[in-house]
């Protein structure tokens, strides 16, 4: 594999009556910065996730992509620079593995802040977890650790037998109901695939990600959302974690590409997903995140207002459409560029990129 180079690629080629057939280009320290890419389905986002990753990849940089679908892995797995890690097979993934050095309650404390994130982006009420629901689950949380042998993996499976037996010597009003509420977040975890992948007796260091070349998480083999979610939220805040931990980077360390990322970083104003904090808070450790949705108005606006590229494909929602226009144009440049929006074909975007050298609002077609 090259080494790592800092030279620009092409994104495409520039179209329009203001910049004819030029390349446009992007350095890849700008994604430390995050970037966004929208469009409806079917007209180009997959592959420019594809283009992007190849070009990141092929150089060194290690580009995580969660692929939700499946869709990634089939496009990328012939590449002799990439790997693909299907959950329940070779990607094991342990809610209550702990770094090397955690005391118990620590990774008590982790547990429970996973479970949260996870609880809020997973059922429809959105809300958190109780006081009651965290104090029973740090509690049977702490019971796993202690139950669970010397260098073994706690499961999820043992720790839902611990929350079915959970009981206090002094009752009280709501107990009941807060344990199977407790009971039926952690079910999806529990059944077919999902029961492979947190009941899984191995582990895979994460220090794997951080190796040069693409690696794909297939997410597919997943029947149900829960599951998918809290794998990706996992996988999100260890890198997270892990980048701050190898310290400031002027290079792009890492890519983190999550597709369909509504789904685990939605527009709420309570709430800040992991991806909100590493777009905030990791550009200066040398990690960058790329997120794409269909529908921008569902993704969390930190994220769309933060993210130094954005990439707009044809939209069909009028708020949608809006929304990209506020993020993207001056006001008074609104009935010019809307009309761009509204005539991209399948593979043309419209492209802002906010750097400290000016690179002008662009309306692309992306290389084949």
């Amino acid at each position: 594999m090259a080494q790592r180079i800092s030279e620009s690629f092409v994104l495409g080629t520039t179209i329009g009556q203001y910049d004819q057939r030029k390349p446009f280009t992007l350095e890849p320290s700008w994604f430390a910065r995050g970037a966004v890419i929208v469009g409806t389905p079917g007209v180009g986002k997959s592959h420019d996730i594809a283009l992007i990753a190849r070009n990141l990849g092929n150089t060194g940089v290690a580009v995580v992509i969660l692929d939700r679908t499946g869709e990634h892995a089939k496009a990328l797995s012939n590449l002799p620079y990439c790997t693909v890690y299907t959950p329940g097979e070779n990607l094991p993934i342990s809610l209550l593995e702990a770094d090397h050095g955690w005391a118990d309650d620590e990774v008590v404390e982790s547990a429970i802040d996973m479970l949260s994130h996870y609880v809020q982006v997973s059922f429809p009420e959105g809300r958190s977890l109780t006081a009651s629901q965290e104090k029973i689950l740090g509690n049977c949380v702490q019971k796993l650790l202690e139950a669970t042998p010397k260098g073994k993996i706690p499961r999820i499976t043992d720790l839902m037998k611990i929350v079915r037996e959970y009981h206090e010597p002094q009752a009280y009003q709501g107990l009941i109901e807060s344990r199977e509420s407790v009971i039926s977040r952690l079910r999806p975890l529990t059944v077919g695939a999902s029961r492979m992948v947190f009941d899984s007796e191995e582990s895979l260091s994460f220090e794997t990600f951080f190796g040069p070349g693409i690696h794909v998480i297939e997410l597919s083999a997943l029947r149900f959302e829960q599951p998918k979610n809290l794998v990706s939220q996992i996988v999100i805040k260890r890198l997270y974690h892990m980048a701050k931990e190898k310290g400031v980077s002027d290079d792009l360390r890492q890519l983190l590409i999550v597709d369909e990322a509504h789904h685990i970083a939605p527009d709420r104003r309570d709430y800040t997903s992991f991806l909100d904090s590493i777009m905030i808070e990791n550009r200066k450790y040398g990690q960058g995140i790329l997120v794409a949705t269909t529908s921008p108005a569902q993704l969390s606006m930190s994220l769309l207002r933060n993210a130094s590229i954005l990439v707009s494909h044809l939209l069909n929602d009028g708020e949608d459409i809006n929304l990209m226009l506020r993020l993207m144009v001056n006001e008074d440049e609104w009935d010019l560029f809307r009309s761009y929006f509204m005539e991209l074909n399948m593979g043309e975007a419209m492209v802002r990129v906010s750097t400290p050298e000016h690179v002008p609002k662009t309306k692309v077609k992306v290389s084949e």
